[in-house]
């Protein structure tokens, strides 16, 4: 295609833009001009257009002007990373929304079937948003599996036992403690470890008090835990996130160490 060059207005109108966008673009280093008349105008040409609609792609993906301006110099490679991150972002975007929309379908839920009660409400909001609040739960957690596991405690426990968890804070050690128990619960497995060993009846004592510091020994948190494990175990498998999934063999397994553990103590 022969090289063609459009003066500012008619390369403004070609490209959706106002002509003090282009002066700004220039001045900022994000798009310049390939050639200059002798009068000193601007002159833009063809490949300069396929700039422009690239510009207004990255625009309209959500990117700032200077994120735009290092990716036009990076190149091909930086824009795919960049688009990755871009992506995730607009995810975590749409998750904080659908936590929102979920959190006015409840309260309406709640108003009819009883006064509204405003304290309630901001409890059940805060408990709604606690997997968007700790910045560490996103390097465990995809967005769509943070909306998952929010939707699965609104609908597993009842409203008391939400304002009960809301007051709890959700730190990353008990999280950490938690995958150390995957871990050593998959080891045994797959050592065909015996469920009445030292080892795996410890393991079973790691995970009750687990659970007792989260349920602080509360009925309507228990009731609740019961409902969230017996729903998540119902879910497809490509629905649950790959950290809290137990496979058949380690879900068997843990239930006999119980069986054991419940057995040894009766004997006392």
């Amino acid at each position: 295609m022969d090289q063609r060059y459009y003066h500012t207005n008619e390369f403004a109108k070609m490209s959706s833009v106002t002509v003090r966008t282009l002066q700004y673009y220039d001045k900022k280093g994000i798009l310049s001009p390939s050639e200059y008349t002798q009068a000193g105008y601007r002159l833009y040409s063809n490949e300069d257009l396929v700039k422009m609609q690239h510009i207004l792609a990255l625009k309209y993906l959500g990117f700032s002007l200077s994120q735009i301006k290092i990716l036009i110099q990076k190149g091909p490679l930086q824009f795919s990373a960049a688009l990755q991150t871009q992506k995730d972002m607009l995810l975590e975007k749409r998750a904080q929304l659908d936590s929102i929309i979920l959190t006015i379908e409840e309260t309406q839920n709640m108003e009819k079937s009883s006064p509204v009660d405003y304290h309630s409400i901001v409890k059940i909001m805060e408990v709604m948003q606690m997997a968007l609040k700790p910045e560490w739960v996103n390097k465990y957690l995809t967005p769509d599996e943070r909306k998952m596991m929010r939707n699965l405690a609104v609908h597993s426990y009842s409203q008391e036992a939400l304002r009960k968890l809301a007051d709890q804070e959700f730190v990353e050690e008990s999280f950490l403690q938690y995958t150390q128990f995957r871990a050593e619960l998959k080891q045994l497995v797959e050592a065909k470890a015996d469920p009445g060993s030292q080892e795996a009846q410890n393991l079973a004592r790691s995970l009750t008090e687990l659970n007792a510091r989260r349920s602080q020994g509360d009925p309507e948190i228990l009731k609740g835990m019961k409902q969230a494990w017996l729903s998540f175990n119902e879910m497809p498998s490509d629905m649950k996130p790959q950290m809290y999934t137990l496979s058949m063999e380690e879900r068997e397994f843990i239930k006999q160490v119980y069986i054991m553990m419940y057995k040894q103590s009766s004997e006392y």
